[in-house]
């Protein structure tokens, strides 16, 4: 037999092999409907703007660093239903004028695959069968809206959430702690949000939802409103003490953006004000990130404290 024929015989014989596909623990990592927490802040200014039909949100994950919480998405969304949105904008409004908390969180359940799709803009419409009114979240990461969480059952009636744009989804992995204090940076119906970059090292494993006002005296400060723009904070550490907190005024910053004319990165010196600090957590039941391995430092999924 001559090698071309042997080369042709051997390939026939891989080709009619049948194969097995061995499903790992970490494939198995997004199946069966799961429930998945969205924590939902209004974009609006004012309660009756909010009710409005037109009115947008924007919805966070509950992100953790364990299966099948791993992908950190922000998306901004309009509510369906006239008494839903009108009974989320009252609970966040009122705390706001009462001092208190007014975080609202829905609860739905997503089937397999769910999330990924989410966080890719594939899935465009949800519901929930469920809205909260969230005073505070568990202790650690084993605490959950039914252990843990102090909260007020607002309605069990559904809540329909149509997607208008995916601002930001990423699966999370371990990273490096960046060298400073690092935000995503979303422009949400041109209202202000920051959220914590999550990197999943030490003190870095933390998320964080505020808005804001920048301030800055360059012409070049154009923020987009399809993906986030980084904002460092060049004089604080990247961790949950050093974070950005209630009422703090004209913070210096860092936002890396690209200029206009040509495209070329840019890094435009701001000043930062916090105007509403939402939520802060890092291993509270709803963001996890910092005890998931028994053994060493840093947060590990099951799968990868295996590898």
């Amino acid at each position: 037999m001559s090698l071309l024929q042997a080369l042709s015989a051997t390939i026939l014989t891989l080709a009619l092999t049948p194969t097995t596909t061995v499903a790992t623990a970490a494939s198995q990592c997004d199946f069966g409907p799961t429930h998945h927490s969205h924590l939902v802040l209004p974009t609006s200014d004012s309660i009756e703007n909010c009710q409005r039909p037109n009115a947008t949100f924007l919805l966070s994950h509950g992100a953790t660093f364990f299966c099948p919480h791993t992908y950190d998405v922000k998306l901004l969304a309009t509510i369906k239903e006239d008494d839903q949105r009108k009974l989320l904008c009252t609970v966040h409004f009122g705390a706001r004028k009462n001092n208190s908390s007014s975080k609202v969180l829905l609860r739905p359940t997503l089937p397999a695959g769910g999330l990924p799709a989410l966080s890719r803009g594939d899935l465009r419409t949800w519901s929930s069968p469920v809205m909260y009114h969230v005073h505070s979240f568990g202790k650690d990461n084993s605490a959950g809206p039914d252990n843990g969480w102090n909260v007020t059952l607002l309605s069990s009636t559904h809540t329909t959430i149509n997607v208008v744009k995916n601002l930001y989804g990423r699966l999370l992995d371990v990273q490096p702690r960046p060298t400073v204090l690092t935000y995503l940076l979303h422009n949400a119906s041109h209202k202000l949000i920051l959220s914590h970059y999550i990197s999943t090292s030490g003190e870095s494993g933390f998320d964080q939802l505020l808005t804001v006002t920048l301030s800055s005296s360059s012409s070049s400060l154009v923020l987009r409103d399809t993906w986030p723009t980084y904002l460092t904070l060049p004089t604080r550490m990247d961790s949950i003490s050093d974070s950005l907190k209630e009422n703090e005024t004209n913070v210096s910053g860092e936002l890396h953006v690209y200029n206009h004319r040509n495209g070329l990165p840019l890094v435009v010196n701001v000043m930062v004000n916090v105007t509403l600090h939402y939520y802060v957590g890092g291993s509270d039941g709803f963001a996890g990130y910092g005890s998931m391995c028994p053994y060493g430092e840093g947060p590990q999924s099951p799968t990868t404290c295996n590898m």
